[in-house]
């Protein structure tokens, strides 16, 4: 098995097509053969019966024909008159034995076999003493049997010619088509994912191009994102470092009042925030264990979080959940619906609405719709909607959602936005 996995795959085609039409060809011969060999038979009979009968129709005294496959013995009076290639008969029987034998038998035919030999007879009794015997043997079948054999042979190397010419010419095309798709997946990462893969086709190697042709759109795609994250990142460290910085050599400096320190302090939250948003971004990548994940309920999370939240808003938050559950992780639907829901303090204007019935959980917030154009790119880390940035926290939400089965959509309704979450 190792050795045929070494071989071309061209020169694998060729020896199984071989293979299997040898073999094919060798049950094909044997079942045609039995099929046939009743039929030559019955050839050989009716030649014999046509002899037969130009035999019979020679008139009297008149010495039939000659044939090559038959002979025939013609007796009058109970003498033999004439006789025709009495050798095909091997030897095994003899004439006064054969007038003995079927001049007193019933019918016009008969067959009998010698060893592996059969022959055949028609006979014809005139009167008790005139009698005709016409016979054959196997030599009919032999050469019959030759040019069959010969035919088929011929043949059945025609096919396998035919076939593994084909099949060679088809499986270089193939595996060329293979080696340049080959060639183009090789030279990705050289062209850092920028040179498109064209295949030309409608077959499964031209299925497998646009696979990885999507699959380098994606890469493309996500190492854009990545860099557009990177740069975002850097741009949203670099304001507050450089406030933290001016304030703390202003203070060194004592140019500064101590209470400023306080600016300093909110600066570090403000970078202690995105550390973490980053952190529980990059944690998304390892959650792929299920093992980790148990039935949380999602009305206990809800409710914790608008505990933490109740003091730091004016606006009305209404709630109205069952006991449904998901199979996730506590710490990751925390944060999710926590982003959630400080996305709607952000935009609502009076109220938040927090539904949950049936595992289908809705976050409703009375602000101005999102743009439609928008709608799709929201979830994208660093996108700019019409009020500003987003930052990482709908790309997290997003990204672990996807990591539990939870389809996640936002919607405009009348009078304002719902963030919607269900599973698949």
């Amino acid at each position: 098995m190792r050795r045929f996995k070494k071989m071309k795959l061209s020169t694998q085609i060729n020896l199984i097509f071989t293979i299997v039409t040898v073999f094919t060809s060798f049950i094909f011969l044997f079942a045609v053969s039995q099929i046939i060999k009743d039929s030559r038979i019955q050839q050989n009979k009716d030649q014999l019966n046509a002899y037969f009968n130009e035999v019979i129709q020679t008139p009297a005294l008149s010495k039939p024909d000659e044939s090559r496959y038959n002979g025939y013995l013609v007796f009058q009076d109970g003498r033999l008159l004439y006789s025709s290639n009495f050798e095909i008969l091997d030897g095994n029987f003899t004439a006064a034995r054969l007038f003995q034998i079927y001049s007193i038998r019933p019918g016009f035919e008969a067959e009998d076999t010698k060893g592996e030999d059969t022959y055949y007879f028609r006979f014809q009794r005139r009167s008790e003493s005139d009698f005709t015997i016409v016979f054959t043997g196997d030599d009919y079948l032999s050469v019959t049997n030759t040019r069959y054999s010969a035919f088929v042979f011929v043949s059945l190397i025609a096919i396998i010619l035919l076939g593994n010419i084909t099949i060679l010419l088809w499986s270089r095309i193939t595996v060329d088509r293979v080696k340049r798709l080959q060639n183009e997946v090789s030279l990705l990462t050289k062209n850092n994912y920028r040179v498109p893969i064209d295949m030309d086709g409608a077959d499964e190697i031209a299925d497998l191009a646009y696979t990885i042709e999507k699959m380098r759109r994606e890469i493309e795609s996500s190492d854009n994102i990545k860099q557009e994250m990177l740069q975002n990142v850097s741009h949203d460290f670099k304001t507050p470092i450089a406030v933290i910085r001016s304030y703390a050599e202003a203070i060194a400096d004592d140019i500064s009042e101590p209470h400023e320190a306080a600016i300093i302090i909110k600066q570090a939250d403000i970078l202690n925030q995105k550390v973490k948003q980053l952190l529980e971004l990059n944690k998304l990548e390892y959650l792929k264990d299920p093992s980790q994940f148990e039935m949380v309920s999602i009305k206990e999370i809800i409710n914790n979080i608008i505990n933490q939240q109740k003091y730091r808003t004016h606006l009305k938050i209404k709630t109205d959940l069952d006991d449904s559950k998901y199979f996730a992780t506590k710490e990751n639907l925390f944060t999710v619906f926590g982003n959630i829901l400080d996305n709607a303090l952000r935009y609502a204007k009076n109220e938040i609405i927090i539904t949950l019935e049936n595992k289908k959980l809705t976050f409703f917030n009375d602000g101005e719709p999102i743009s439609e154009k928008f709608i799709e790119q929201l979830f994208k880390p660093y996108e700019k909607g019409d009020k500003g940035q987003f930052g990482l926290g709908m790309s997290i939400v997003q990204k672990t959602c996807q990591h539990f089965n939870l389809i996640l959509k936002v919607v405009n309704i009348e009078n304002g936005v719902e963030f919607i979450i269900e599973p698949l």
